[in-house]
């Protein structure tokens, strides 16, 4: 044996590797769940894969369902909507993707999001390039030719961080936009053909699918040079089942598929209204680097109630945007840039998509919309 070989041997670490069988909705959004429990107590860290049995929407935690989801149309066509633990866009999940999730210890992830997705996802982007494929990594996706092909998102829980991602095999942009909230129908066939232009998949790229058992194959390859581990085959303990399936089971109430939509039941509106001479309800989308939506209901020159949704990532702490929300209420409109910083400061939220500056951007374009100005 040399010694670059050795030196290899000695430093590798041991990693789980965890197939699945095709799992409905609610088990896919907790599996990951399950598993940081474990690696948060002292389990391997573990690559988990598997596909989706049906085809489901997906909804970021921060997210409210009646802003983002055609319920219309998943309801007439049993589709399930599940809200999962991971912050970011809704997506609609098929068989037509094989999903992973990245399960380590937090004090071996980096702590900032660019530093832990350039980590984690490395190894997913050089198997896309084994395939011939142009793939990069940008942001916290893998895009070939500038075109999405893998969506990825991040959490912490407990000791454990959590990277979940998909590679597209094949994307149908036409259904995926009947599940999709749009204003209007002329509207879902312009998204559709956007969608096209920014997604694509294997299929796409390649004119067929590889078989998956392959591509799997491949990812373990990548994740064993890339990180200088090495996988024991392995199925999740007793522990973590019985875990998943108690997750799953609480995932499917719809309490917590409308926690977002519930806390704020009086402040469903895309429009800005004045009420009366002293009360006002407007709404705001604002594009930073994540999409930040804010409905905010002023009465007597304060913030009476105020929800913040949007396609973001909160890494930690848990609970943030929801104590942000309660923080701000009732808050005079003309300190809330200080209550801004007062609450980032103490909080020290890690976040993927925004800022404290751009949520002060995004407050004072609401508060100058004429609606509120009449009533400040």
């Amino acid at each position: 044996m040399n010694i670059n070989s050795f030196f290899f041997r000695r430093y590798e670490m041991s990693w789980r590797f965890v197939s699945l069988p095709p799992q409905d909705g609610y088990h896919m959004v907790t599996s990951f769940v399950a598993v940081a429990d474990y690696v948060s107590k002292g389990g391997k860290n573990t690559l988990l894969v598997f596909s989706a049995r049906e085809p489901f929407v997906n909804v970021g935690v921060h997210q409210e369902v009646w802003l983002e989801v055609n319920l219309e149309f998943t309801k007439a066509n049993g589709i399930p909507v599940v809200r999962r633990d991971i912050g970011g866009g809704t997506v609609v999940i098929t068989p037509g993707e094989l999903d992973y999730f990245v399960v380590v210890r937090r004090d071996e992830a980096p702590s900032d999001p660019v530093s832990l997705y350039k980590k984690y996802l490395t190894p997913v982007v050089n198997v896309l390039r084994s395939y011939g494929l142009n793939a990069s990594l940008r942001d916290q996706d893998v895009v070939v030719n500038g075109r999405k092909i893998s969506g990825n998102g991040a959490m912490t829980h407990n000791n454990a961080v959590v990277i979940a991602g998909n590679i597209l095999l094949d994307f149908d942009a036409d259904f995926v936009s009947k599940c999709i909230r749009v204003p209007s129908e002329k509207f879902r066939d312009k998204m559709a053909k956007d969608m096209n232009e920014w997604i694509t998949s294997m299929k796409r790229e390649l004119g067929c699918v590889p078989p998956e058992e392959e591509i799997v194959k491949r990812l373990k390859t990548e994740f064993e040079r890339e990180l200088r581990v090495k996988f024991e085959d392995s199925q999740l303990t007793p522990e973590e089942i019985e875990l998943w399936n108690k997750l799953a089971e609480e995932k499917m109430r719809e309490e917590w598929t409308y926690y977002k939509d519930n806390r704020h039941p009086d402040l469903r509106t895309e429009r800005c209204v004045k009420i009366t001479g002293n009360v006002a309800v407007c709404h705001l989308d604002f594009k930073a680097r994540k999409l930040v939506r804010i409905t905010a209901k002023i009465v007597d020159r304060k913030l009476d109630e105020v929800s913040i949704s949007g396609d973001f990532f909160v890494m930690s702490p848990k609970g943030f945007v929801e104590k942000l929300e309660d923080s701000l209420k009732g808050t005079p409109v003309d300190q809330i840039f200080t209550k801004l910083d007062e609450i980032f400061t103490r909080e020290k939220p890690v976040i993927f998509g925004f800022d404290v500056n751009d949520l002060k951007k995004a407050f004072e374009e609401l508060l100058n919309k004429p609606e509120v100005r009449e009533v400040i």
